[in-house]
């Protein structure tokens, strides 16, 4: 019996080797289908990320803001892009003995840019936008600087 399992373990570790060198089927766990077409190409994605941080005080106390945002952009064309920016700002106030108050409150500020420029001389733009939530709304279309 002894003779037996030393022979079948022996013959097993010489096989490894041989067995290690089958091409096994792969499983493919892809959410994108291969050679196909699908819906969103990751070539035409791109993202970039941004991180802001800052503070105030004054003789009445004080104030706090950090923000990350995650810029998505997606070309569907040379002339139509969709920019999607998510933000997480958490934000407060101080008191004059800079001790952080109760107000300590975090946000999710979404918004969004479509753009499409068949040509030079036009161009359309659908934004949706939010404020900062601490100062309220952001600057009006006419006071923001033109590239």
């Amino acid at each position: 019996m002894n003779k037996l399992a030393i022979t079948l373990i022996a013959l097993a570790v010489a096989c490894l080797p041989l067995a290690a060198q089958i091409d096994l089927p792969k499983p493919d766990f892809s959410l994108m289908p291969r050679g196909g077409r699908s819906f969103l190409d990751t070539n035409k994605l791109s993202m970039s990320h941004s991180m802001g941080f800052e503070a105030g005080s004054s003789s009445y106390g004080g104030y706090y803001l950090s923000r990350y945002t995650n810029h998505l952009k997606y070309s569907f064309n040379p002339k139509l892009d969709l920019q999607v920016d998510l933000s997480l700002i958490n934000f407060g106030s101080a008191s004059p003995a800079f001790k952080i108050n109760d107000d300590n409150s975090s946000r999710f500020v979404p918004g969004f840019t479509l753009d499409y420029h068949p040509s030079e001389s036009f161009k359309l733009q659908v934004k949706y936008q939010q404020g900062y939530p601490m100062w309220g709304t952001i600057k009006p279309w006419y006071e923001l600087e033109r590239p």
